[in-house]
This record gives structure tokens, C-alpha cells and sequence, in this order.
């Protein structure tokens, strides 16, 4: 490849929770991108970032602005520091890698030293693009793992509704706001009408009506559509919350089960 006049689009990106890793900050990959262009005596046209986007889709700004200048030929090669800054699905990598060389566009990584040019080299980029696949998935394993364990001791993933607060990392009763909740769903059960209610206690009704579905009322703890048995004690009786929610539809869309 001819690197006189190579313009180079370099793309950097960090996730909320990478942000704070030593050696992946937007920083660090622009210095190490804009060195190895100077080595190679390419000209940059622009940096793209994007700031607090996952790998997970394709569809970031700046990521996006980089494939239309691309297509409009503005660039010549995509530089990355690493692989993984540009996509964590291999579908994806795979799918953007042929799209741009069609479009006379090289990928390149600073890390992985990938030139897509040469079949080695597209062979290789497929071979990362396999254990970045393989990375995200095992992050995901990780936090379900995490997710999993609380579920099974009864600890609640969401911040305590009115009601409850949490004391020592547990779901506990708050005696006066309790007592609101009650007073709600026995108003609700009696046939007040929802807008005397929100009036009277000062919720919106969207919030009014979150409340009277909140699981968490039953003692439940609410994952993936299912609820499992909490740790924490009840505010609702069974009989007055299906009376509310309407038993034989609350219970088609939810599957309720002890574990």
C-alpha cells in the first residue's frame, strides 16, 4: 500500500465502565493511533470518539460518521488502537471488514498489527474478531453469574420502592411509608378512582400504577419476567394484590415460584 497521501480516519472509543482502566482512555489511544501514523507517514483526516458507548452495536455517532467518510472515500484506512474499540461481535467485525474494502478502505490495528490487505492478515483479523466474541461473552457470563447469586439468596436488584429502604444492604420495612402503600391498595381495591389516589399521596400516575404491579410488595424479587422468593418481608397480602392486579392477568404474563 502506497502510504503518500494516506489519510487515516482514527476511531477511539471507551465504555462507562473502562473509562476508569489505566492504559484504555481515549488519551492514551489517541497518542498511540497518531504514532504509528507518523511512523508510517500517514496524514490523519479526523478523530472520531466515541465517549461512554459499549461495543455491543454498531450504531455509535462518531462510529457512524467514520463509515459514511468512508464511503464517501474521505479516508483510507481505519485505525484502531485495538480491535476491540471498534466491535466485540465478530458478525459485525466481519460484516463492517467487508463493507469497507469494498469501499477501497483498509483496517488497521495499532495492537494487533492487522493489514487487510494480505489474506494472513484478514485470516488474523477474523481470529481476533473470534476471542473479542469470546471476551464479551464471558463478561456477560460473569454478570449473570453475579445477578444469579443475588437472586438466590433474595436480594432485590432495583432501589427500595416507597415502603422499604435498605439497611445493611437488605430490603427493609419503613413503618410510615408502609402504611401509605397499604392504604393505596385497599383505596384501589375498594374502587376509588386512580386520579383521587395519585391526588391524595402526590404520585404521578404513571408512578401510582408502577407501585400497585411492584412484585417486591409480595415479598417476590422480580428477574427476567420470573419472581423468586425474597429475603425480605411482605407488605401485601396475595389476596388483596391479585385483587388489584387482576389475578388471571397478572399471573399469564409472570411466572411466580419459590426457589
Amino acid at each position: 500500500m502506497d502510504t503518500k497521501d494516506t489519510k487515516v480516519g482514527i476511531y477511539v472509543r471507551v465504555s462507562t465502565e473502562e473509562q476508569a482502566k489505566e492504559g484504555i482512555s481515549l488519551d492514551a489511544q489517541i497518542d498511540r493511533c497518531q504514532a504509528f501514523c507518523k511512523a508510517r507517514g500517514w496524514s490523519v483526516y479526523r478523530i472520531y470518539t466515541d465517549a461512554g458507548f459499549s461495543a455491543g452495536s454498531l450504531k455509535r455517532p462518531a462510529l457512524q460518521d467514520l463509515l459514511r467518510d468512508a464511503t464517501q472515500q474521505k479516508v483510507q484506512v481505519l485505525l484502531v488502537y485495538k480491535i476491540d474499540r471498534f466491535s466485540r461481535k465478530l458478525k459485525d467485525l466481519i460484516s463492517a471488514l467487508e463493507d469497507l474494502k469494498a469501499k477501497g478502505v483498509n483496517f488497521t490495528s495499532v495492537t494487533e498489527q492487522i493489514d487487510t490487505t494480505t489474506a494472513m492478515g484478514e485470516a488474523f483479523f477474523q481470529i481476533i474478531g473470534v476471542f473479542a466474541q469470546l471476551e464479551r461473552g464471558m463478561v456477560k457470563e460473569r454478570v449473570e453469574l453475579a445477578f444469579g447469586k443475588k437472586i438466590s439468596s433474595g436480594e432485590i436488584l432495583n432501589r427500595a420502592p416507597l415502603g422499604y429502604y435498605y439497611k445493611n444492604s437488605k430490603l427493609t420495612i419503613q413503618p410510615e411509608e408502609a402504611a401509605k402503600v397499604r392504604e393505596i391498595f385497599q383505596m384501589w381495591a375498594a374502587g376509588v378512582n386512580y386520579k383521587e389516589i395519585a391526588t391524595q399521596f402526590s404520585l404521578p400516575t404513571s408512578t401510582l400504577y408502577d407501585l400497585i404491579k411492584n412484585p417486591t410488595y409480595l415479598g417476590k424479587v422480580q428477574y427476567r419476567g420470573k419472581l423468586f422468593k425474597g429475603s425480605h418481608q411482605p407488605l401485601i397480602e396475595e389476596e388483596l394484590f391479585f385483587k388489584v392486579n387482576k389475578k388471571e392477568q397478572f399471573e399469564t404474563s409472570t411466572s411466580i415460584f419459590s426457589i
